[in-house]
């Protein structure tokens, strides 16, 4: 059977307790099925729990799963335990009741239950996992350069686009084509200090009279040594 909702499982559970019905299968509705009345669970599903009846942080949680987002990326940006997110996401965002992108969307431009939630929602749908790293890392995340410069190539591309087509205010822009190689340039800076590793391993290859021990020391092969 098709959910047509993400958080289907956590709904049983609720109609269960609602209907002194008994708990519905799999062990993780059953210690939710207990936890909302009052009893014990395991401590990820009180967790995710907890997670769930916070609106920032079951927005934010679910933004980031609406976007593909792994645990372990999640893990990287909010610090939540791994099988903690396994557990949100088996309880109250069930991402598998999307069928395709389409749906995403869909579901993202539609979302009507906050505010927050669907603008963060639209956010990530429109800008990418990658942005909302950022957005939620507060500067702790660093976009790999090859990355920004595919982002910037198809930014390019739609502004030039959408110029052709409606003449867009001189102001806007001049501040997208300052965007665009602002971040090209960044993204050019990361790739130069990347290569330094190599010029130093280079410059300590020189410094041996004896190749071989240079090549044992710093991975490079005598050919690949610059005299």
């Amino acid at each position: 059977m098709k959910h047509s909702t993400p958080d289907h499982r956590y709904q049983a559970v609720r109609k269960a307790i609602k209907s002194n019905g008994k708990a519905p299968k799999g062990r993780i509705e059953a210690d939710l099925f207990a936890l909302m009345q009052g009893g014990n669970s395991a401590d990820e599903v009180d967790y995710a729990y907890d997670i769930y009846n916070s609106i920032f942080k079951r927005e934010v949680m679910e933004a980031f799963l609406l976007a593909t987002a792994t645990p372990s990326e999640i893990h990287s940006i909010l610090q939540v335990p791994e099988n903690v997110t396994d557990t949100y996401e088996h309880l109250f965002f069930d991402t598998s009741v999307f069928k395709n992108e389409l749906d995403r969307i869909n579901y993202a431009y539609t979302y009507e239950r906050d505010d927050f939630g669907a603008s963060l929602k639209k956010f990530v749908i429109d800008m990418g996992k990658e942005s909302l790293k950022i957005k939620m890392g507060r500067g702790s995340y660093v976009v790999d350069p090859q990355y920004v410069q595919d982002g910037i190539r198809s930014t390019a591309y739609l502004m030039g686009q959408m110029i052709k087509a409606n003449p867009m205010d001189s102001r806007m822009a001049r501040e997208s084509l300052n965007w665009a190689k602002l971040g090209l340039k960044a993204a050019t800076s990361v790739e130069k200090e990347d290569n330094k590793g190599d010029i130093d391993k280079i410059s300590i290859a020189l410094e041996k009279r004896d190749d071989t021990v240079a090549e044992k020391e710093t991975g490079l092969k005598p050919s690949d040594i610059v005299h």
